[in-house]
């Protein structure tokens, strides 16, 4: 697959997007990002030794359970709709849909307490993340029939990457191709289908539930 222009946001960013929260937050980070005609992200997640699900999956061998991977595909599927969906509020407000992206990674940066780091940088965008943080049910969610293939086993101590690209728009149908990788070989790959429901109080001025 082509590789997407870059957009790097942590795991502190990841966490102001979704509601999910460890140990069922399967997304670390956001490595790319384009909003063309058939939108895709990029994104990831390291599996370490000590997640609490290889405890039991199994004892003495740390493999990765399928549904894990299928809820990492699914929450990058929602990432992708929340940065689309932004942009779009951003948009009809008659501001640079740019300056979405440009806010999270100036987030990031003062996450991290990197340099180049600027408090005035989306500052409105970032109080209403913040803001939101204490309310995951006004998060969008995505609900979706999932057909999925596993090609191959996921172990501890590998990094996941995903890769999902939305197909199909009808209203609040959605449709996207989904991919697991694992060192560039494919661990898993296939189609999910669902329906989109958004509320972002304060954000997309909307009253939808």
């Amino acid at each position: 697959m082509k590789k997407l222009p870059a957009l790097h946001l942590g795991p502190d960013v990841v966490a102001r997007l979704l509601p999910h929260r460890r140990p069922f937050l399967m997304v670390d980070t956001i490595e790319g990002y384009t909003r063309g005609p058939r939108p895709s992200l990029c994104a990831s997640r390291l599996i370490s030794a000590n997640e609490p699900v290889f405890e039991g999956h199994f004892p003495g061998l740390s493999l990765w359970p399928g549904v894990y991977t299928i809820e990492g595909m699914g929450q990058s599927c929602n990432l992708l709709r929340i940065l689309l969906e932004i942009q779009g509020a951003w948009e009809k407000e008659g501001r640079d849909p740019e300056s979405v992206l440009a806010a999270l990674r100036n987030l990031h940066l003062g996450l991290q307490f990197q340099p180049g780091y600027r408090a005035d940088v989306g500052k409105d965008l970032v109080d209403l993340l913040s803001k939101d943080l204490a309310n995951p049910t006004s998060r969008m969610g995505v609900s979706a029939a999932v057909d999925i293939k596993f090609l191959q086993p996921v172990f501890a101590g590998q990094k996941l990457v995903y890769t999902v690209t939305q197909t199909h728009a009808v209203e609040n149908i959605l449709r996207f191709e989904v991919m697991a990788e694992v060192e560039s070989r494919i661990v898993a790959r296939g189609i999910m289908n669902g329906a989109m429901g958004t509320s972002l109080p304060g954000l997309f001025h909307s009253t939808e539930g």
